[in-house]
Formats: C-alpha cells, sequence, structure tokens
C-alpha cells in the first residue's frame, strides 16, 4: 500500500485512513485554538501520530478532531483515521461537547508531580510549550528548581535537613564532591 501520510498511524487504525479534505465541517464548533495551540497539535501529532482517531457521523460531518484536522490540511497532510459513527445530528452534537469541553478537574498536587516526571525525563520545553497552548504555566516552584535527572541507584540516603537554607547548602557540597544528588521534599 502506497504511504499516504508522514504521520504515523497504528495498525488498528490503517483501515480507517481517509482523505480529510472530503469531512465536512459544520461551521459552529464552539472549540477554537489559538496559533500556539494549533503549533502544539502538528508537534503531537509529528511526535506521537493518530493516538486517536478523527471521528465524525455517517456523513463526515466533524464530531472531534475538527481543529487537528485543519492542523494537518494546513501542513499538506491530506489523510487521516477516521471513526464514522451511526449518530443522529443532536448525538453527533452532544458527542463534540463531551469530547471537546468536559474535562475532568485536576489536582494540583498530582500535576505538579507529573510536571516533575516530564522534566526529569528531559521535556522540560515541551511541557512548557503545552502548557502554554492551553493558557497555562508551569508553576514558579518547578521552573526555579534544578532538576536532574533520576538514576536508579543500588544505595540511597536520606539526609534530614533543618530547613531550604541548610538542605541547598548539603546538597552543594555533596554535589562538589562528585555525588549524583536528587532532592525529594516530603
Amino acid at each position: 500500500m502506497e504511504k499516504k501520510t508522514t504521520i504515523r498511524v497504528p495498525d488498528a487504525y490503517l483501515p480507517l485512513l481517509e482523505d480529510i479534505r472530503l469531512l465536512q465541517a459544520d461551521q459552529q464548533n464552539p472549540n477554537r485554538t489559538t496559533v500556539n495551540q494549533q503549533e502544539q497539535i502538528w508537534r503531537s501529532l509529528q511526535k506521537y501520530g493518530w493516538a486517536y482517531p478523527l471521528i465524525t457521523n455517517k456523513d463526515g460531518v466533524y464530531a472531534d478532531g475538527e481543529q487537528r484536522a485543519e492542523v494537518c490540511k494546513q501542513h499538506n497532510e491530506f489523510y487521516a483515521p477516521v471513526l464514522r459513527l451511526p449518530v443522529s445530528d443532536v448525538d453527533r452534537r452532544m458527542l463534540r461537547q463531551i469530547l471537546n469541553k468536559l474535562k475532568g478537574k485536576h489536582n494540583k498536587e498530582l500535576d505538579a508531580a507529573e510536571y516533575m516526571r516530564i522534566i526529569e525525563q528531559g521535556e522540560k520545553d515541551c511541557l512548557k510549550a503545552l502548557l502554554a497552548s492551553v493558557g497555562e504555566k508551569l508553576p514558579q516552584e518547578l521552573l526555579e528548581r534544578e532538576f536532574s535527572v533520576s538514576i536508579p541507584a543500588t544505595y540511597e540516603i536520606i539526609v534530614e535537613c533543618k530547613d531550604e537554607a541548610n538542605q541547598k547548602s548539603i546538597f552543594e557540597k555533596l554535589k562538589s564532591e562528585g555525588y549524583k544528588l536528587r532532592i525529594l521534599t516530603l
């Protein structure tokens, strides 16, 4: 089969590939994206491929993925996996609301922990770009914090410090002696 797109498509989605220029927008989608969000969508598609397909009704009218499709067309990518569902117009609109608008409430502490794991794995700039695309910022304490790649070790030690200044002093001393360190705040 001739390759129709440069964006990675999971094998399970290959039978769903369609020319997205033939799909239809109803011009009533309340979800709008900024230029920064569109750039983030494109970077995400390039990096991760089609993690999930575009969703339309049986006639090819978008329920979800309209912005992804528009971004692809702007970059001359015209094929994507499309899941056509046999839904009425009102169900298509409800599905669009569910997929575009309903979001869970995030626990800030768990978000911060997730951000730390992403940063520790070297993706701080990508995370900052993603958050900026949705109008959020990386918490200031994470921007100021020094991160080192977490290296699995056979032996570890936890040093209890009396305050942040003491923690910093001990950290700098051990670091200058060549120890591989990471800060753990409990």
